[in-house]
């Protein structure tokens, strides 16, 4: 902790949202967190000042991360979660490798690692407003005011989001900033391609409306022939339809059923002969790290995959990275080929016939990824006390016949506990898979990611950790 003295002097000149000093009645909790939400909701439209967005004709790397980092391109929200996601991540993995010498378990140790967030989560922020404003070409297309204003508005957002974060951690909120936000983003793009009624002209259909619902009662309206309206209702491939819908709602109940998977473990202490214990391990507790680190890792293959090929498309090695159709905007981009295409669902079951090979790949890939990460994160969150005491439940007696919370050291697991977060990995993997091969609306890690955050606030114990765990 010497090592880290200055920095932690330096650290101390933060501001510090003190915790709450008794348990708050649920009624403060959530105008606490309703309010939190309503400024992250109206920030999220509020566009940025000095971006003519009519102009605004460049790309948008960020289009495959938006749902997951709750972010809407071009507002002042531009970066979403974006830093508080990364800046925890990097946090415990410092720690977990030992580049921070801290011990997590210390109250004092607790607020140096909570400051370095912050500092971290800030860093971010900065790097992720210089690059939007020399992505958009700012400087010379607006003029230096115009981008500096740029680069504040999206610095003075971020720090807003992490203050946020901060009070709902705090013990001030229901859930905390990366799991509400993440799930009130998920749920409302849900919502939206359910009940949307905005409406599309397409040259074979017509006016379409966007929303599965919408579109059904518009068609029973319109056409004589109601069984035809209702198939076609059903299954229209351009925009969202009803069996998509009705896919994620069985989804949605399969995803909690799964929430309560766990694995009896029995222990025997050394030290008391004849004492065993049988400890549950809740692996569900680990779903939220895999499954953002699995998204993280398949964006970044994206996005590089897709900026190498309109930069050099003709290159051998870009293209066994991906190649891709032939649109510029990443929201009408997808791989055509290459390794990325391979790390893609296919679009419907009925191409699950048409390339076997693909299909395979894709499976092993998912599988594979998310016991590796679930191992991984598992290692990664092995030295918080708060995190093991959430995946290994005792019940009362047990808990009196041991005396002390910690009198089972973590290595008495051993390599049980690392097989049983493989085996929630591979489960967590079949899911998404699930997901993507019956089209559910916002993905299977999407809804994975929405219920995974959710499911603890309905088991009483969402203000009690944060987005991972700690």
């Amino acid at each position: 902790m010497a090592n880290w003295s200055k920095l932690h002097a330096f650290l101390g000149f933060f501001p510090e949202v003190q915790p709450a000093d008794q348990l708050l009645p649920h009624r403060q909790k959530v105008i606490y967190t309703t309010i939190s939400l309503f400024i992250f909701l109206a920030a999220s439209q509020l566009p940025l000042y000095g971006i003519q967005l009519q102009s605004d004709t460049r790309p948008d790397p960020l289009y495959w991360g938006r749902l997951f980092f709750a972010s809407n391109s071009n507002t002042i929200f531009t970066l979403g979660i974006g830093p508080i996601l990364l800046s925890e991540i990097m946090m415990q993995i410092l720690v977990a490798s030992k580049s921070i010498n801290v011990d997590s378990n210390a109250p004092e140790a607790h607020t140096f690692m909570n400051r370095a967030q912050k500092l971290i989560g800030m860093l971010i922020t900065i790097l992720g407003a210089v690059t939007y404003v020399l992505d958009r070409a700012a400087v010379g297309k607006f003029g230096t005011g115009n981008a500096v204003l740029i680069l504040l508005q999206i610095f003075l957002s971020g720090i807003v989001v992490i203050y946020l974060d901060d009070v709902l951690k705090k013990g001030y909120g229901l859930l905390s900033s990366i799991s509400l936000f993440t799930a009130t983003n998920i749920c409302g793009n849900v919502l939206w391609k359910a009940f949307s009624p905005m409406v599309f002209i397409y040259h074979e259909h017509g006016a379409e409306f966007e929303g599965a619902v919408p579109a059904w009662v518009h068609l029973l309206i319109t056409r004589t022939d109601k069984l035809s309206a209702t198939r076609e209702a059903f299954y229209r491939q351009n925009l969202p339809n009803v069996i998509n819908l009705l896919a994620t709602c069985l989804f949605v109940l399969i995803a909690i059923f799964f929430q309560g998977l766990s694995i009896l473990l029995p222990v025997r202490k050394h030290d008391i002969p004849g004492l065993q214990v049988n400890c549950l391990i809740k692996i569900s507790n680990i779903f939220h790290g895999p499954i953002i680190l699995h998204r993280l890792l398949v964006l970044n293959l994206y996005v590089i995959s897709k900026l190498l090929y309109m930069k050099y498309g003709g290159n051998k090695l870009v293209n066994l990275l991906g190649t891709w159709n032939g649109s510029n905007h990443f929201e009408q981009s997808f791989p055509v080929g290459g390794i990325v295409y391979y790390l893609t669902a296919t679009p419907t079951l009925a191409d699950l016939h048409r390339n076997p090979f693909h299909t395979f790949i894709y499976v092993i890939f998912v599988l594979g990824a998310c016991a590796l990460l679930s191992e991984f994160w598992l290692r990664v969150c092995a030295s918080s006390k708060r995190f093991r005491d959430r995946l290994i439940v005792l019940n009362e007696e047990q808990s009196v016949m041991l005396a002390q919370p910690d009198s089972i050291p973590w290595n008495e697991f051993g390599s049980h506990v690392v097989k049983a977060a493989r085996f929630g990995g591979f489960c967590l993997g079949a899911l998404i898979i699930l997901g993507d091969l019956i089209s559910v609306l916002g993905s299977g890690s999407g809804i994975m990611l929405a219920v995974t955050a959710l499911y603890p606030y309905f088991e009483g114990r969402a203000g009690e950790v944060g987005a991972f765990g700690f």
